[in-house]
């Protein structure tokens, strides 16, 4: 046998609902009715597919409150397993376990070797090697009731902390259990059909690992200083068992030298190396440069043997949190390597409301929309969970900065507890353990939305002090410094001034009505524009198991909020869109998410083009956590919206807008390309039926991290006759001709706008497997065209205006199939002219 191995045990497990009168402690039942269970996963899904166990939580309100049961339930996992035996039983044997929701007992071949009580921590369990055999290992996990594991915390909460006669699906649970932040029920939840629905089970992957001698238990490289021709580094290895000879060679992967050979021996299990490297090629967030990457190779030797080894791939960066300018002003913004860093950013909700996690396809499809949608920062924020080490080792393989938060999220917590806050620790160090090993992370916060919650939410009038203050503000500070020095630590976001949400200092989250996207903040950790949508149709049909075809004529709407609960959006600001026009919930679903692109698009473009003070936007949400209504740019189902494009095209490293106040009609432009840009731009006077009515061209330049009027006239809103019938666009070119960016500006309400109804020019080149690449043009102005395709797809552009004289190039790539073999895209005007069908023939993958 090798010196080390790795058994891996997700996969077909068996479950069984378990008696929660049987003792705890004690070695489980077998003589239970199981059924067969997925690890990882969630009870839920499994009773679901048994077939009458369970009706599907997401189908409605009923059916979501009829699952309560479960997570008041306790449930046995149970799996038998083999594995290879060494020669000798010297080596040492560990089971991991990386998530259980979250309350369990663990037991192997009868002995009890563990329990979990943390959903947010990893754990390792050794196993005495005289328990292991190689065949008929059986394992159990006796994952117990939420409710009944709180025993005596539970009547303390609701007196100090204000909960009341709340049950644990609300703000009582969350409190008190650490799992998943959001999923608890608190007037709404991202279930969002009137409850809330507490996973529970194994949702993160088991295995059993042995090592015959020591073993690295952590391995953390840091840049101390970077410069062109130096690069000063250290190298931190931890070792458990007898103290080794440690060799690490650090590799460039595309030449294939070593840029760095390092040898030592640890004491008292630890090494710290120094590591200098010349001329080192660097990390940077993209947009700013390459995110180069360095393969690290780490051995344990003993005599002339390896005893155990690890590789991991590294990055060279320094970054820094720049808040005060100069001249004393605040500011705030990244600095990475010496350069400064507009963030163009996306708060990230897990992929799965029950079992949290998403599998590796639904993770491989975040981050190509990620990619797509030229995001350089992602926020794990306080109300999610620890993500996968794929999703770190994509951040840093893309150039995505990682600003990561201690899981404490809009809430007030029992640090009056000691076992909560020893708990919370380990919590919190375990986290960062994984996190700084990645070069992708820029920022460690201590929670969301604490401060704001004391400050606006009404607290202090219920509570005799701030509980939970203490472990963002107290706790977690020195371990942050202790673990990541070379990172940034803010206590909360929002936080700054005499108001948390200052757009004066620090950062804020800048929700609500239009005129706070006036309010030049800093920096904007949080954005959405008071609009939400629900996801499309098809994802409505795959996760609530309806048909959205039977909710159209007369009574629909009734029917459907008897179904959800959900009733109808009042008036529709930024579209003006009519409600005679929504026949169907087809046609609603599709207003909805109209209505909160243009609120999206119309606020975000203030911070990005009329914001001199602001240094970046992390979107909220990116993806909805759940299939109803709610925030995000990307459906439950991975759907790019409406809202992904518009929010794409700010994130864009030029952009350009049109605007009108009073009489003045000016172009704004931001350069956010880490250089300077010279380039050239016209203005257009259109009538809607594509006829040009006047044009002005004119240079621009910007200095790189400029964004300022590039264009004013205050004659040519008074030229306008027709304010239905004409508009005016802008076209950004560099030097080349190359066309970067466009706009148009309506003079009248979206849904007033005239729009003529005339074919468009279409033609498609397929440029590699399951992608295509469309040349578009049109004979009038489309407000905004939409393409749209009977699988789902991701295009380098969409949901865009365009005018006559324009060659639109988009490419169109397959994200998943749905059933149908051949692509079908249809393109159109929202609202359904101008409409042209295209039937591809698909290249299979």
């Amino acid at each position: 046998m090798a010196c080390w191995s790795k058994t891996d045990l997700c996969g077909p497990w068996r479950v069984a609902q378990y008696p929660t009168d049987e003792p705890d402690d004690t070695a489980p039942r077998t003589d239970v009715t199981f059924l067969p269970a997925a690890v990882p996963g969630a009870v839920q899904y499994d009773l679901v597919k048994a077939g009458g166990m369970l009706a599907n939580p997401f189908e409605s309100t009923e059916a979501a409150l009829g699952s309560a049961w479960v997570a008041k339930s306790d449930w046995l996992y149970q799996r038998e397993f083999s594995v290879d035996l060494p020669a000798d039983d010297t080596g040492r044997w560990f089971l991991n376990i990386d998530g259980v929701d979250t309350f369990s007992e663990v037991w192997l071949n009868g002995c009890l070797i563990g329990k979990t009580r943390n959903n947010y921590r990893l754990y390792e369990f050794p196993v005495d090697s005289d328990i292991v055999k190689a065949s008929g290992n059986l394992l159990q996990i006796r994952v117990q009731a939420h409710h009944r594991m709180l025993g005596s915390k539970v009547e303390a909460a609701r007196e100090k902390l204000g909960h009341g006669a709340e049950g644990i699906e609300g703000l009582l649970g969350k409190s008190l259990i650490r799992r998943y932040q959001r999923s608890f029920f608190t007037n709404s939840s991202l279930l969002n059909i009137g409850t809330g629905v507490l996973g529970i089970g194994i949702n993160r992957p088991v295995s059993l690992s042995y090592y015959a001698d020591s073993r690295v238990t952590d391995c953390v490289f840091r840049t101390i200083s970077a410069a062109d021709d130096k690069a000063v580094c250290e190298l931190i290895v931890e070792a458990d068992g007898a103290d080794c000879c440690v060799k690490a060679v650090i590799t460039d992967p595309e030449s294939g030298d070593a840029v760095a050979e390092l040898q030592g021996h640890t004491a008292g299990g630890r090494l710290t190396l120094p590591v200098n490297i010349a001329n080192p090629r660097l990390w940077y967030p993209a947009g700013y440069g390459r995110a180069f990457l360095y393969k690290l190779k780490v051995e344990l030797i003993r005599g002339d043997a390896v005893v155990h080894g690890v590789e991991r791939q590294i990055g060279i960066k320094t970054v820094r949190l720049v808040t005060k300018l100069p001249n004393g002003r605040n500011t705030f913004y990244f600095q990475v390597n010496g350069k400064r860093i507009w963030a163009r950013g996306q708060n990230t909700i897990p992929l799965d409301y029950i079992k949290v996690y998403g599998t590796q396809a639904e993770n491989r499809r975040l981050f190509r929309l990620l990619e797509n949608a030229h995001t350089n920062l992602v926020r794990i924020w306080g109300g999610g969970m620890l993500m996968e080490d794929s999703f770190y080792d994509a951040c840093d393989r893309l150039g995505i900065m990682l600003w990561s938060e201690g899981f404490l999220h809009s809430n007030v917590y029992p640090d009056y507890d000691r076992e909560f806050v020893a708990e919370y620790e380990a919590e919190c160090r375990e986290m960062l353990k994984l996190v700084r090993r990645h070069p992708s992370l820029c920022m460690v916060c201590g929670g969301n939305e604490q401060i704001e919650g004391w400050e606006e939410y009404g607290w202090q009038g219920k509570l005799d002090r701030f509980y939970g203050e203490t472990l963002f503000t107290e706790l977690l500070p020195p371990i942050a410094k202790e673990l990541c020095p070379d990172i940034p630590y803010i206590i909360n976001s929002p936080h700054g001034g005499a108001d948390c949400q200052s757009p004066v200092e620090g950062e804020s989250h800048n929700w609500g009505n239009y005129f706070n996207s006036f309010k030049d903040p800093l920096f904007v950790s949080e954005t959405c524009w008071s609009q939400e949508s629900y996801s499309r149709p098809e994802t409505l049909e795959r996760y609530m198991g309806l048909r959205v075809g039977d909710y159209e004529g007369p009574g629909w709407l009734e029917r459907w909020t008897q179904r959800t609960t959900r009733t109808r959006i009042g008036r529709l600001a930024y579209s003006n869109w009519p409600h005679k026009d929504n026949p169907s919930l087809r046609r609603y679903l599709h207003t909805l998410e109209l209505e909160q692109a243009l609120a999206d698009y119309n606020a975000l473009r203030q911070f990005r083009l009329r914001s001199p003070s602001n240094n970046g936007v992390i979107y909220w949400s990116f993806n909805k956590g759940g299939p109803l209504f709610q925030f995000g740019c990307v459906d439950y189902g991975g759907v790019p919206l409406m809202s992904y494009y518009m929010v794409s095209r700010l994130y864009r490293a030029l952009s350009i807008g049109l605007f009108r106040d009073g009489e003045e009609l000016y172009a704004a432009a931001s350069n956010q390309s880490g250089q300077s840009f010279e380039g050239r731009a016209e203005i257009l006077h259109l009538a809607s039926d594509g006829r040009v009515i006047g044009k002005i061209p004119f240079d621009v330049k910007l200095e790189d991290g400029q964004s300022k009027k590039v264009f004013s006239c205050d004659t040519l809103y008074g030229e306008v006759i027709d304010r239905t019938g004409e508009l005016f666009a802008v076209r950004l070119y560099d030097v080349d001709g190359a066309l970067l960016g466009e706009e148009i500006l309506l003079l009248c309400p979206f849904a007033e706008f005239r729009q003529e109804d005339r074919p468009l020019q279409v033609s498609a080149k397929q440029t590699g497997v399951d992608i295509w690449e469309l040349e578009i043009e049109a004979d009038c102005v489309v407000s905004l065209l939409e393409i749209e395709g009977n699988h789902n797809i991701l295009c380098s552009d969409n949901y865009f205006p365009l005018v006559p004289g324009t060659k639109k190039m988009v490419t169109v790539e397959l994200l998943e199939k749905r059933e149908e073999h051949d692509l079908q895209l249809e393109l159109s005007a929202v609202g359904e002219t101008c409409k042209t069908t295209l039937r591809i023939c698909r290249v299979d993958s």
